[in-house]
């Protein structure tokens, strides 16, 4: 859970779409919907948003709430350790939402803080799915009063978040684990250090170390840059390569041993975010996941509504209703 952790902490996103513009809070399409379902909901609700993250879903309700004057109660759980409210103090505007936001770090949904018979709704936005869903069911249905729901958005296969988390985790498995880059930039670096030490750095350019090693290293991104040429994969892979370059440009005159600390961290933040698309990629709902959340909400004498979101007619989330 520490690398969901991590992240909420030094993202500064509101939701899981750092590397876009939906890093500021949902918009379009996905607000209307969620302004849509808020626009059924009575006066005083109880709402609790399911892995909430940093609170996109959250302020959504209270910015809805706060417009149409129906003081909704919005609580927001998740695992991760977060903090909104601090992470995001620095945005004014975002923290008058935040502000009014119930928020309840280090807290599973497998594992709720309220009363039975106490929420009336249970709202997310790609956070119920990371879950254990059938002890998720179970606790929301404990808590839910008689009329209560369960309202998600789900990552979908077919969707182009899916496809993406696809071609992310490919490349970041082939460079970090396949890939001898790492390992040939952080032999660079050490050898450099020993020079450094030595006294003889400023010769470092016509060190034949250095001319071996950087010829290896320049000729494994170049094969890389060749292996993922597709379009698809191009973000992903030249994101790694400028933080390899922005390094080995300050061999020579920077600490070697301050740039292989640099390359650690880095290597770091890299896996970290391979397993967050490793864990998008097992939550997403498949039809059979699907199946089995019927059949769980089944138990519990609950009725499932499954529908495809689309964006621009292409397939973006499962809308799923449990009630």
């Amino acid at each position: 859970m520490n690398h969901w952790s991590n992240y909420w902490a030094e993202s500064k996103a509101l939701n899981s779409f750092a590397e876009s513009d939906a890093s500021t809070g949902y918009s379009g399409p996905i607000k209307k919907y969620w302004f849509d379902f808020f626009s059924t909901l009575k006066k005083d609700s109880k709402i609790v948003d399911i892995g909430c993250g940093n609170g996109a879903l959250a302020c959504l309700a209270v910015e809805f709430s706060n417009l149409h004057n129906l003081n909704f109660e919005v609580h927001g759980i998740d695992a991760a350790d977060i903090n909104p409210i601090e992470t995001l103090k620095h945005d004014k505007k975002m923290l008058k939402f935040l502000s009014q936001i119930h928020f309840h770090a280090k807290t599973p949904a497998e594992n709720l803080p309220f009363k039975p018979n106490s929420i009336d709704v249970f709202i997310s936005q790609f956070g119920f799915e990371y879950s254990n869903i059938s002890k998720t069911v179970a606790e929301c249905h404990k808590v839910l009063t008689s009329k209560g729901s369960i309202n998600i958005m789900a990552h979908h296969p077919e969707s182009l978040i899916s496809d993406d988390t696809k071609a992310g985790l490919y490349v970041f498995n082939e460079v970090l684990h396949k890939s001898p880059l790492f390992l040939q930039v952080d032999l660079l670096l050490d050898i450099a250090f020993q020079v450094f030490n030595s006294g003889q750095y400023q010769s470092w350019h016509n060190n034949p170390y250095n001319q071996s090693i950087s010829k290896t290293i320049k000729w494994v991104i170049e094969t890389l840059k060749e292996q993922f040429k597709e379009e698809k994969y191009s973000i992903w892979i030249q994101d790694i390569i400028n933080r390899i370059v922005s390094i080995l440009q300050n061999v020579s005159t920077a600490n070697p041993q301050h740039l292989r600390q640099h390359l650690a961290q880095q290597f770091s933040a890299l896996e970290q975010h391979r397993i967050r698309l490793d864990d998008q990629l097992n939550a997403t709902f498949t039809d059979k996941k699907l199946e089995a959340l019927k059949d769980i909400a089944n138990k519990f004498e609950l009725t499932l509504q499954s529908t495809t979101f689309d964006v621009e007619q292409m397939p973006f989330a499962w809308s799923i209703q449990i009630r």
